[in-house]
């Protein structure tokens, strides 16, 4: 989501352009319904699993499969419509996703101990450098020296109610956040979790930004991520 909204401050990405603008295969499909950008960013493309990074064809297969997707219809959790939204981040970017995270992203950061292969999944991070991203976000846009993108793009990362696509659902989703309410953070606390059950949360409210990262759940891990908010 970050990286979408550093493309859509620099009028690279339209979030609410069909996807076929930036991937030709895509023209032509007999399908019903525009699949846009923001649908892939906000799990309502209709495409289903976590498959793609690792396919440089991706798009052409994804096209195929795009007349049986019920674009805008439900709330699909899924890393591949992230992996198609990683060939438009290529696309219109003229290099490779772990590439342009490293030279746009983690080198500006400073972000020396993490590596990030696939768009959903297959990274390693630490707190540390975890915290330097959601520093970023709490800052709305800017670190240190460096200004990513302004208010307006931020605006777009943060979660809005999907009823706006899909009627009478209650869910929320940004460009890969959605909010939290664990005891003690602020209204508006957003960030995500991971298969890992790494934690990753944003607190403007309280100016606060909570990190702990992990290989998996492990015995005891909801108690003591209750513990960990009732402390903070």
């Amino acid at each position: 989501g970050t990286l979408m909204a550093m493309l859509v401050e620099h009028r690279r990405v339209d979030l609410d352009a069909p996807v076929a603008r930036y991937l030709p295969a895509f023209r032509g499909t007999p399908v019903e319904g525009t699949l846009t950008v923001r649908h892939l960013m906000n799990h309502t493309s209709g495409m289903q699993g976590h498959w793609g990074d690792e396919d440089n064809d991706f798009e052409e297969l994804a096209a195929g499969y795009s007349p049986e997707m019920l674009i805008g219809e439900t709330y699909q959790y899924n890393g591949t419509a992230f992996a198609l939204a990683g060939k438009v981040i290529e696309a219109v970017s003229g290099e490779t996703v772990p590439a342009f995270i490293k030279r746009h992203l983690l080198d500006p950061l400073d972000c020396c101990d993490t590596d990030v292969v696939g768009t959903s999944w297959d990274g390693l991070s630490t707190p540390l450098d975890l915290a330097r991203i959601g520093q970023l976000l709490l800052n709305k846009g800017a670190y240190g020296d460096f200004r990513f993108f302004e208010y307006e793009a931020y605006q777009a990362i943060l979660p809005r109610p999907l009823d706006q696509v899909i009627p009478g659902t209650w869910r929320k989703y940004g460009l890969g956040t959605v909010f939290f309410t664990e005891e003690g953070l602020g209204e508006g606390t957003f960030g995500q979790g991971a298969a890992s059950s790494t934690i990753f949360r944003v607190d403007p409210e309280n100016d606060l930004v909570i990190v702990v990262t992990r290989w998996q759940e492990g015995d005891g891990y909801r108690e003591h991520k209750e513990k960990l908010f009732q402390t903070i």
